[in-house]
């Protein structure tokens, strides 16, 4: 299956905002417990930015999800 990358920094702007939202912490919240500035994570959120793996990796532990969960990309209608 190919994935284009704007598709793939919707899934994980998506999915970062899914299970932010479920463990009912703000964006701002997410980012100090990251390590990630608060308008970077914003960025992310709103798909400007690309995050590095490692950025992806934060975010996912402070999530408590694992980083497969940020990027999966489900299948458009």
């Amino acid at each position: 299956m190919k994935i284009k990358l704007d598709d793939l920094k919707e899934a994980i702007s998506l999915n970062i905002k899914k299970y932010r939202k479920a463990k009912g912490i703000s964006q701002e919240k997410l980012a100090l417990v990251s390590g990630i500035d608060r308008s970077y994570m914003s960025e992310i959120e709103r798909c400007l930015a690309n995050p590095s793996i490692d950025t992806l990796l934060r975010i996912s532990n402070s999530l408590e999800v694992s980083p497969e969960d940020l990027i999966k990309v489900l299948k458009k209608r």
